[in-house]
């Protein structure tokens, strides 16, 4: 096990050796060679806002409806599954 994680780690400190074998050009020489760099702008994929396509509300609710309800407000979605409505014949509700 020692060997194989020897032969791994030599390897690649072997390959990080590799990369360093093109220096980066002397920033003292006038007529060093250097990559041309390239301007991009930050908007170049912008892409306006645009208004989405109303739905119809009488639809949407239909589908909340058929689903159970919103999600927040789903019976059995959480440790809080008391109502608010006082239960007829127990202590707590508005006399």
């Amino acid at each position: 096990m020692r060997i194989i994680l020897g032969v791994a780690l030599f390897i690649g400190l072997a390959a990080c050796a590799g990369d360093r074998a093109a220096a980066p050009p002397n920033a003292r020489e006038a007529q060093a060679a250097v990559p041309l760099v390239e301007y991009r702008s930050a908007f170049a994929d912008y892409k306006p806002f645009a208004d989405q396509e109303l739905a119809d509300w009488r639809k949407a609710n239909e589908e909340v409806g058929a689903a159970g309800g919103h999600a927040a407000h789903k019976p059995g979605q959480g440790p809080g599954q008391q109502t608010s409505k006082p239960e007829p014949g127990k202590p707590g509700g508005h006399q």
